[in-house]
């Protein structure tokens, strides 16, 4: 009966990473995300025009009321949002026409002496509306920090999340830690990063204005709620303001990190890992794909969601399985984004490319998209929130379920091999591109129609080669399996049904009190209706 009073929370699994440009390939800066929520979430690609406020316009917050007041022009922005806006807009990422990006958030939490401390505040802004506020009304990375920064000072934040936020100088790489303390730094261009959802900022030089960012009573807070603590002789900000490191985010940053750098200097059970790294290794926008993609490969562990499959029963998040962990690409991605931010590109184009893989890109591909596009496909705009066979979200969600449910189909790896040529072959085109888009740089008009032309062509084409290989991959599980496995399928995607896979502890005891009290209710109310119930049998003798 508990269990179905109070179920466990379901997790916002997010990874981030940060590539610095001194260690790729090309000299590019490398950045982005997975978000993770849960299977069957449909995402759409947009464009968001430039708009004239009025005096007195606000974007409010439908999920908690946070309101914040519009200045008299939003910048033009791509978003990659939720399609239920009543429960919040999710722009999560894109560039603006300034040559902004963004990728907002990676969830994270505080302790509980911090949270009592310096709680979240209810109606304060939260993932639901930072990109919406924040890409729309800024013109350089900086201002980006800076706006939030006086949005949590002055309003608060109704949760703790990890920001990204770049231009053509760099990455910010940011933390809203509690309702009102903050900290954020420009991302060196020599190290990388891989975070998932836990707080990973050490010590850091809050002197130095030039790179840092941070709220005042950052380290007062800290040591106010008991939970100060010192690294190498000075406050450290993770170590301050985390909770104790979850399974589900250990087993995720050290693969991460191994995965970038396999003789990194970490081992999976340390205390705790540090947010930079290094490598002697060049890596690529691929290795950056593969990371995003990364199923524990070349380790001993196997994936979460493999232990059902290999008839080990459901994982059980209560205690850590030594063999089964929760990797980066998992089943709770709904979609997957790179910024490929390149020092030749105008502000314009963005400065660079955003690589997107709509739907999880363990099948997917990733398709290249500079910011001054002014359209996107149609099939990135489906609204609906069951399966739509002219939805590239719902096509790609139908294809990952087909080769996650009947692995033995398609373990020649034909889809993924497919895929990937596919996106080799984009990566080799993209400098001509490039090139064009330079030489238009002066004509931003024609550069943007020449980009819209070029994404919209190439985007239709990828989408009829995805249903071929939906319908190819259908006919295989039909014909081995008979029409009940798609059936299967197809009633798993139109109940909405979450991931099962449960990533934080159960409470007992806030479950057994809350129980409690709802049991004492319940007698209370049966009291009182037998009573009832007697006086009014009384009455009629």
């Amino acid at each position: 009966m508990l269990l179905i009073l109070f179920p466990f929370q379901v997790v916002q699994a997010c990874t981030g990473f940060i590539i610095g440009k001194n260690l790729t390939t090309d000299g590019s800066t490398l950045y982005g995300r997975t978000e993770d929520l849960e299977p069957n979430h449909n995402k759409n690609f947009v464009v968001r025009e430039r708009k004239n406020n009025k005096a007195g316009d606000k974007f409010v917050d439908e999920t908690n009321g946070f309101s914040f007041d519009l200045p008299a022009v939003s910048y033009k922005y791509t978003a990659v949002p939720d399609v239920t806006p009543e429960q919040g807009v999710f722009d999560e990422a894109g560039f603006n026409e300034e040559g902004v990006s963004i990728s907002a958030t990676v969830s994270a939490s505080a302790n509980d002496d911090i949270q009592k401390k310096d709680p979240y505040v209810k109606d304060g802004i939260a993932e639901s509306a930072i990109t919406s506020v924040v890409l729309p009304h800024v013109k350089t990375a900086r201002e980006g920090v800076e706006l939030l920064a006086k949005i949590v000072r002055e309003k608060g934040a109704a949760e703790g999340n990890i920001i990204t936020i770049a231009d053509k100088s760099g990455v910010w790489y940011m933390e809203i830690l509690s309702g009102h303390q903050y900290a954020a730094i420009k991302f060196p261009d020599d190290k990388y990063a891989v975070f998932p959802n836990t707080f990973f900022l050490g010590n850091i030089n809050v002197n130095d204005t030039e790179n840092t960012i941070a709220s005042a009573d950052l380290e007062k807070t800290a040591r106010d709620a008991g939970t100060y603590k010192e690294v190498n002789g000075a406050f450290h900000i993770a170590q301050s303001y985390n909770p104790p490191l979850a399974e589900a985010n250990r087993s995720r940053v050290w693969s991460g990190i191994k995965a970038l750098n396999p003789n990194a200097d970490v081992k999976y059970d340390d205390e705790y890992f540090e947010l930079m790294h290094s490598t002697n290794d060049k890596l690529s926008l691929r290795d950056a794909m593969n990371l995003q993609r990364n199923r524990l490969e070349g380790t001993d562990f196997k994936p979460l969601d493999q232990m059902e499959l290999d008839g080990k029963g459901i994982p059980d998040k209560k205690k850590a399985d030594p063999v089964y962990k929760y990797p980066i690409s998992n089943p709770n991605v709904m979609e997957a984004h790179i910024f490929q931010l390149k020092d030749n590109l105008p502000a314009k184009t963005g400065g660079g490319i955003f690589w997107l893989s709509m739907g999880s890109p363990r099948n997917a591909p990733y398709l290249p998209y500079y910011a001054n596009i002014n359209n996107t496909y149609q099939a990135y705009q489906e609204m609906s929130t069951a399966y739509n066979e002219n939805s590239w979200y719902w096509t790609v969600s139908r294809i990952n379920d087909l080769v996650a449910k009947y692995p033995d189909l398609f373990e020649d790896g034909s889809i993924r091999s497919e895929i990937e040529r596919l996106e080799t072959q984009w990566m080799e085109e993209q400098a001509a591109y490039d090139k064009e888009q330079i030489s238009l740089a002066n004509q931003p008009e024609e550069a943007s129609l020449k980009a819209t032309k070029l994404s919209m062509e190439r985007a239709e084409s990828v989408f009829k080669h995805l249903k071929e290989i939906q319908k190819k991959a259908e006919d295989k599980v039909v014909s081995e399996y008979g029409i009940k496995a798609l059936k299967e399928i197809e009633e798993s995607e139109d109940s909405n049904t979450e991931e099962t896979i449960r990533l934080e502890d159960f409470d007992y005891d806030i479950a057994l009190a809350g129980g409690i009290f709802v049991l004492t209710v319940v007698g209370i109310v049966i009291y009182l209706v037998k009573r009832k119930n007697k006086k009014g049998a009384d009455s009629h003798e």
